[in-house]
């Protein structure tokens, strides 16, 4: 079978050429919904970026960088830390292109992983959202196949990009007692997850040692974890504003169901931050256009700190553990001071 071209990802995507290009190309001119399917038919498809530009003769090798992960379309931070990937590789580094693997399931995820290491198909790989076993780690080593995690801080034998789900979900829960609230929520994903992705668990972490320190009581009816969809945080935010004493605030585990909880908000006639804060997490794009408070985790940034240091191994430079900053609060339209201070908590 032919390689998918990038005809085949514009008509899979239902864009056209050019827009696929311009996703590639990481211009500003796509909008984030649009990006976000194209970058998912690109990882389904298996299609590779500069597969048309391979073609042309050159005069250096072409190194390909894989970048794994699961189909977390629905979690727009896998397209902005992919963002921030593509966007190291057209700015400096030509002789690189991107070979994007989606997994389906764990058994999908360990097939991936021994094709990747038999057949020698890049030269490193970039792991986003995805723990490895101790057997995976070693199979990756011996195939002498560099390798970097993203979103993983608490891996410390191999090189991860990342920082602490737990700390940021202190800064989120912090803000918001700094402004004088006591009855916050919690609106999250479940914490169970077969890939071991503990995002939601490791932020609600950090929310309830702030609550603990300012003896701020844990409630469990402040707490309303389900899958992570906007519709689905419409209804966890609905169900802990029916409290009799319901929260002044909410801390949400990501901008999307910030957003979802905003809506309800709006619904039931309550005004933000007037009557009620919200706080989001990840500082997309679209946090910037709705005038959202949030947590910035530096999710672009995250992604060109991981291809630079791949590239910095491939060259035979310095093995240097990669970081990024702490994540930051962006305080913007959505939070403020409550009504009602004072209130028994």
């Amino acid at each position: 079978m032919s390689p998918p071209t990038i005809r085949d990802v514009a008509q899979k995507a239902g864009v056209g050429i050019g827009t696929v290009s311009r996703v590639l190309n990481n211009s500003a001119l796509v909008n984030a919904e649009t990006r976000q399917r194209v970058l998912e038919t690109i990882a389904e498809l298996g299609f590779r970026p500069n597969s048309i530009a391979r073609q042309l003769p050159r005069k250096h090798r072409i190194h390909n960088i894989g970048v794994i992960t699961q189909p977390f379309f629905s979690y727009r931070s896998f397209a902005e830390r992919l963002r921030g990937v593509q966007a190291a590789l057209n700015e400096s580094e030509k002789d690189y292109e991107l070979v994007l693997y989606s997994v389906s399931s764990l058994p999908h995820y360990q097939e991936r992983l021994v094709s990747i290491t038999q057949a020698g198909s890049v030269e490193g790989l970039i792991i986003i959202d995805l723990e490895l076993s101790e057997e995976q780690k070693n199979m990756l080593r011996q195939s002498k196949i560099p390798f970097v995690g993203i979103n993983h801080l608490q891996n410390q034998d191999w090189p991860c990009v990342g920082t602490s789900n737990v700390y940021g979900g202190r800064v989120a829960t912090a803000h918001l007692v700094g402004l004088g609230h006591r009855e916050i929520a919690y609106v999250g994903d479940d914490f169970y997850d077969p890939y071991g992705f503990n995002t939601s668990r490791e932020r609600y972490q950090g929310y309830c040692e702030i609550l603990e320190e300012q003896g701020i009581p844990l409630r469990d009816a402040y707490f309303a974890v389900g899958a992570h969809d906007y519709d689905v945080a419409r209804e966890l935010c609905r169900r802990v504003l029916k409290e009799k004493n319901r929260p002044t605030a909410i801390f949400a585990m990501s901008d999307i169901q910030a957003l979802g909880c905003i809506a309800t908000c709006h619904e039931l006639r309550l005004r933000v931050p007037e009557d009620i804060s919200v706080i989001g997490y990840d500082d997309l794009e679209m946090s910037y256009h709705t005038g959202l408070t949030t947590v910035r985790q530096h999710l672009s940034l995250s992604g060109r700190i991981a291809l630079e240091y791949l590239v910095q191994v491939l060259k035979g430079g310095e093995d240097t553990s990669p970081a990024v900053p702490l994540p930051e609060v962006i305080a913007r339209k959505t939070t403020g001071a409550p009504k009602r201070v004072g209130r028994s908590g």
